[in-house]
């Protein structure tokens, strides 16, 4: 293996890396303006692939922050 083959590995990694966290950032966010909404916890998990409990999680740290 090349360096630049190297380099070019570590960069799609990388890329990869930041797509999965992006998508992760956008589930949460999702799931806090749903659950603002009043929509049920299940429901939300459902429909966002989140598990349950995170979204649970997620709905009692909204209502810390209220």
């Amino acid at each position: 293996m090349t360096w630049q083959q190297t380099i070019d590995e570590e960069k799609e990694i990388s890329y990869e890396e930041g797509r999965t966290e992006g998508k992760s950032e956008k589930a949460i966010e999702d799931a806090e303006n749903f659950l603002k909404a009043d929509v049920d916890p299940e429901t939300v998990a459902k429909c966002i692939g989140l598990p349950l409990e995170q979204v649970l999680q997620i709905k009692e740290n909204l209502s810390v922050k209220v």
